[in-house]
């Protein structure tokens, strides 16, 4: 209890620390900073001096004296010195005023180096409990074949949203030439990745629909993703996941979604994958339904309506 009270303390005097030692770094630590710092000491030493010459101006005219320009430069050199006579003194005080700086900017980069090292290894505990919550079959999308002749094919595809899958969520017509049709996903493999836990991980995205007569490369884009670049198929409901708090895992997702897309977000996130890609496909007659399921594989496969 009294530990959980001192780190909740600590945590409390994080934003005092980390901005003193920010203030400390910038003025001692950086170019800007030091001109900062010497002009602050130049206005108050012109201050003061400027304070004294005008102290010592009233007094001479209340005396009725002068106060030439020579004595004003006795008195300024006087204060000069004595400034520096002042300076000197504290010299003592003045360095360990810099050691205790110095600490204050150490222990603020140890606490910042922790709180990262805590936060990655918090990121990456995330990582793998989405990666375990994704590794399951699941129904993608269902084909419906509205029209298939004269080298021609009109088909309806509804996307499945896990987060409420009784019924498609979206559905999207497409039109192609030819008499086969392919839909083609996208393979992440995941293995001796740290996110993997020492597991082969793969995760499938459909991505695009080609013919036999469309080139895969013309090949028309799938509606399969949400606002945030999301498979819908791999949301969940927050009673559906284990190991993992449904904000964290809706952000995790996103991530894990961009690292699925992307070389440069992989590399940047410091994750190694590999990519390959799979697709399925069928000689399809109007009035032909089917559904296409990603695999805890992450391969795809067709499965007919009528075997459920």
């Amino acid at each position: 209890m009294s530990d959980t009270i001192g780190l909740e303390r600590l945590g409390s005097l994080k934003p005092l620390l980390y901005g003193l030692a920010d203030l400390l770094s910038f003025l001692f630590g950086s170019s800007l900073g030091l001109c900062v710092a010497a002009a602050l000491l130049a206005l108050a030493a012109a201050l003061r001096l400027g304070g004294s010459l005008a102290g010592r101006r009233l007094a001479a005219k209340a005396a009725g004296e002068s106060f030439g320009r020579g004595a004003a430069l006795g008195l300024a050199l006087r204060e000069l010195a004595a400034m520096g006579l002042r300076a000197a003194a504290a010299l003592p005080a003045l360095l360990a005023a810099a050691v205790a700086a110095l600490g204050v900017v150490a222990l603020a980069d140890s606490s910042r180096r922790l709180d990262e090292y805590l936060a990655g290894r918090e990121r990456v505990a995330e990582l793998r409990a989405t990666v375990r919550n994704l590794e399951r079959r699941c129904r993608a999308i269902d084909v419906a074949v509205l029209e298939a002749s004269g080298g021609r094919l009109r088909v309806e595809l509804a996307y499945y949203d896990y987060r409420s899958p009784n019924a498609p969520a979206r559905r999207q017509e497409l039109v192609l030439p030819g008499r086969e049709l392919f839909i083609d996903a996208i393979v992440c493999n995941f293995d001796y990745s740290e996110i993997a836990a020492g597991r082969a991980v793969n995760l499938a995205i459909p991505y695009r629909a080609f013919t036999d007569l469309l080139p895969q490369s013309e090949g028309q884009e799938l509606g399969l993703l949400d606002a945030r670049g999301v498979p819908l198929m791999y949301r969940r409901p927050p009673e559906g996941l284990y190991g993992i708090e449904a904000a964290a895992y809706d952000e995790r997702l996103a991530e894990l979604s961009a690292i699925l897309r992307s070389d440069e977000a992989a590399r940047g996130e410091g994750i190694v994958r590999s990519l390959y890609g799979n697709a399925v496909h069928r000689l399809v007659r109007a009035g032909d339904r089917f559904s296409v399921w990603v695999e805890q594989s992450g391969g795809l496969s067709i499965r007919e309506d009528r075997a459920f």
